[in-house]
């Protein structure tokens, strides 16, 4: 396959992740996973007009929980950064946020591809972009308001950095170092493949050995240093970071560190979980693209000796991923943690479909990625893409009928009023009706709202018709 040809295919590959990826691209984020897609916009909204601000516009800020807005402990705030820089030059409009985030996972393609050819042949790379474009999980991921996108794209080119890393040719390890800082930055859980990067720096080393000769205790010397540094650019950033973040924050505990200790490591799983997961699997994954990667995860453990580097690296990736998912994926059963595995499925399948005969290869091809582009249609994913236009509704509403400064109270824990209303406010999340009530009562706040959906009991919203005038579409004024 020539240059050209490997090119157009490439670009075809592209094109059609690119297609796949602009279904409900001018929607607004309330479709599936709104909560933290409007989490991720309120922080850029936050941003907006204070782009030079630094470093406190990198503190990221979402407006519940009080009268201002208030510091919370995230992740290094990539997307919401550059999608309040193009609002500055654009407007406001949830359409740049999805364009962010396709441009990351158009990226991540071109990467997988690299990182296949990297690790095996340019055809496996081919085969490797191929499977990552179409698969559910990352094409729905692949445009929302999440930074799922920026922290695949970054992982994905870590690692291919890792493995044409060599000291001669390439100079210092910060390289590959610093893109996995990135990927860490972007997501915690991307913190996995940090041993994945070390392997393939390790056969760097190697090969940098054999190249120039030196002796084992020069080799080992270089070990060291290359590991020292490379420890240092990886992790220092993410340490640094994310412990700022932390100890300046007003809800530390309830994110990041929140996730390992309360959701995870304390964790106590119940048989639902198991049930979530494994049909978040077979849905949005697909079983014919497990049973495909485990083949060649299969051959490549066989060919070991003939590809030490790939075979070492992708086995320590799938023990990884392994762990990975029976001890974070199954504490915490939502869809999204399942991305981390994406690149290593695509890249697993890849191997295995290089390694079949010509026929056999287009009838398995054929048969894999037309059962991956079938579940994009399905009614589970429709579903996915479904949005709840209510909250907007309501919300600009209050955007036009309230002051800029009022404060609201919502009825139940979903915020993604406070993005579209640009208000701040709290929110009632005690389940107690009394309670909340009570509670209710108490806030510096004008106005309550109660959510679409909500599911409070009508005795309670009997006593707050009588208390307190409808003032909107589910709207009451708190004051006179």
């Amino acid at each position: 396959m020539g240059r050209t040809v490997k090119t157009g295919v490439l670009c075809l590959i592209l094109f059609i992740a690119l297609i796949l990826r602009l279904r409900g691209l001018t929607s607004p984020f309330l479709d599936d996973q709104a909560w933290r897609q409007c989490d991720t916009a309120g922080i850029a909204l936050w941003m907006s007009g204070r782009l030079a601000d630094f470093p406190a516009v990198f503190f990221p800020r979402l407006s519940y929980d009080g009268i201002t807005p208030q510091r919370v402990e995230l992740e290094f705030p990539f997307l919401p950064y550059l999608t309040a820089c193009t609002w500055a030059l654009f407007g406001q409009a949830d359409l740049w946020g999805r364009v962010w985030a396709i441009l990351f996972s158009l990226w991540s393609v071109v990467g997988i591809y690299r990182l296949g050819s990297a690790l095996f042949n340019e055809r496996s790379g081919l085969w490797a972009a191929a499977i990552y474009a179409v698969i559910p999980l990352g094409v729905f991921y692949g445009r929302v308001m999440m930074p799922e996108a920026i922290a695949q794209a970054f992982t994905i080119w870590a690692l291919d950095a890792a493995a044409r890393w060599r000291a001669r040719a390439y100079g210092r390890v910060w390289i590959p170092g610093l893109w996995l800082g990135l990927a860490v930055l972007s997501k915690l859980p991307q913190l996995m493949i940090w041993p994945v990067g070390v392997c393939l720096v390790y056969f760097g080393l190697r090969q940098d050995k054999q190249e120039a000769g030196y002796g084992n205790k020069e080799f080992y010397r270089r070990c060291l240093v290359t590991g020292v540094v490379y420890g240092l650019v990886s992790l220092g950033l993410p340490m640094l970071y994310y412990s700022w973040v932390h100890v300046g924050s007003v809800q530390a505990g309830r994110f990041a560190s929140g996730i390992l200790q309360g959701q995870v490591i304390h964790a106590q799983i119940p048989w639902l979980s198991f049930a979530k997961l494994t049909a978040h699997t077979l849905l949005y994954l697909s079983g014919v693209l497990l049973v495909t990667a485990f083949n060649g995860l299969a051959r490549l453990i066989r060919a070991w000796t003939a590809q030490p580097r790939s075979a070492s690296a992708l086995c320590l990736f799938s023990g990884l991923a392994v762990l990975y998912v029976g001890g974070v994926c199954l504490a915490i059963p939502l869809d999204y943690y399942l991305t981390p595995v994406l690149p290593l499925l695509a890249l697993l399948a890849a191997h295995a479909l290089e390694g079949m005969e010509i026929r056999v290869r287009t009838l398995t091809a054929l048969i894999l990625m037309g059962l991956l582009l079938l579940r994009l249609g399905t009614v589970e994913m429709s579903g996915k893409y479904a949005v709840q236009n209510a909250y907007q509704t309501q919300a600009l509403w209050l955007r036009e009928h309230t002051a800029r400064d009022a404060v609201l109270v919502l009825s139940a824990g979903e915020p993604m009023t406070f993005y579209y209303a640009q208000r701040t406010g709290f929110r009632l999340l005690d389940r107690d009706d009394a309670a909340a009530f009570a509670q209710l009562q108490q806030l510096p706040a004008q106005y309550f709202v109660k959510l679409p959906g909500d599911a409070r009991t009508g005795q309670f919203w009997q006593e707050v018709g009588n208390r307190y005038p409808l003032a909107g579409p589910g709207v009451y004024r708190l004051e006179e």
